[in-house]
């Protein structure tokens, strides 16, 4: 069984000297590497067909985003179809060495699983969590990883079935890009793998989380690079996922606390953060607002797809 691995790459070859190496040390060896190169101007594509020419590369005139990047990886890696399961995979993301194996395990024995969340963890604090799952609240529907920032204890070694990945590393059955598509290239960056999670549990694919697969996360050494990015493009996809994916009856429910929950935020970017946090945060919002005909366009497309009733979906939100 081939695995497919897909790295979205901009400008990021010293993170990909150690997302390279620990590939080639991983245990299962029944994988080929495709390097999605979002116009990279630091010498990442040389490093790469100089050190590691088995690789394969596609390479983008500029810098798209991460959702293009994975998608141009995608689409050649289907094109090929000899894989049965794509990875995502993080430029700067170290796997422990038997990351691949246990992902292939897990397949195998839970029958039921399309897609595989893994246990990240803190690339500079190894006993710190980066993510070990994601989640949508329950009560204010806001996004979130599950553990990140917490001591790792155990708690969330408990292997289920939850709501989502993080595309950062997750594995996914190749069928469900068949049925459902690939990612939307209007996020550009940021909750594009929390929008694709949704698409697939409405359409009856579920995730399982697996603790014993462990990698380790340099967070945001690419986004950290621009002030307020994350920022601004949270806050545009924060509206189009909610209103592109939310069965009517949830959105109309959650909807006084979608209001709250982003009154409570702008006040903390006033007071904890610098000026262009908030203003970030503003011409994110009103970016996503105008692209709202546009989201209800995708919104019909997406909704044709349910094959779950409400109540379950539901049942996915999770609490911090």
């Amino acid at each position: 069984m081939k695995i497919s691995v897909i790295i979205p790459n901009y400008n990021g070859v010293k993170e990909l000297e150690i997302c390279f190496a620990s590939l080639e040390k991983q245990t299962y060896r029944n994988f080929n590497v495709i390097l999605a190169d979002n116009g990279s101007t630091d010498g990442s594509v040389k490093y790469t067909k100089s050190n590691f020419p088995h690789h394969e590369i596609v390479m983008l005139d500029k810098n798209y985003g991460f959702a293009k990047a994975i998608n141009a990886g995608l689409q050649f890696a289907l094109a090929i179809n000899n894989s049965e399961y794509i990875l995502l995979l993080n430029n700067d993301i170290e796997l422990k060495e038997d990351f691949l194996a246990r992902g292939i395990e897990t397949f195998q024995k839970i029958k039921e699983a399309s897609f595989i969340a893994v246990k990240m963890l803190n690339y500079f604090n190894r006993d710190i969590i980066d993510d070990c799952g994601d989640f949508i609240k329950a009560n204010g529907g806001s996004p979130f990883a599950r553990g990140h920032g917490e001591k790792d204890t155990g708690q969330y070694d408990k292997p289920e079935f939850i709501f989502g990945a993080c595309a950062g590393a997750a594995f996914y059955k190749k069928e469900v890009f068949d049925k459902i598509g690939i990612f939307d290239e209007d996020y550009f960056a940021y909750l594009e793998d929390l929008d694709f999670s949704f698409r697939l549990q409405l359409a009856g694919y579920k995730c399982y989380y697996n603790p014993e697969i462990v990698c380790y996360h340099k967070r945001g050494e690419t986004s950290k690079k621009i002030d307020g990015f994350n920022i601004r493009m949270s806050e545009k996809n924060l509206i189009a996922l909610r209103l592109k994916n939310y069965p009517l009856s949830i959105y109309l429910k959650y909807t006084p606390l979608f209001f709250i929950a982003r009154i409570v935020r702008y006040y903390k970017f006033i007071k904890l953060h610098p000026p262009v946090i908030f203003r970030s945060a503003v011409k994110g919002y009103l970016k996503g607002l105008s692209e709202i005909p546009k989201t209800l366009r995708k919104r019909r497309k997406v909704q044709k797809t349910k094959c779950v009733n409400t109540k379950y979906i539901e049942s996915l939100f999770g609490t911090e």
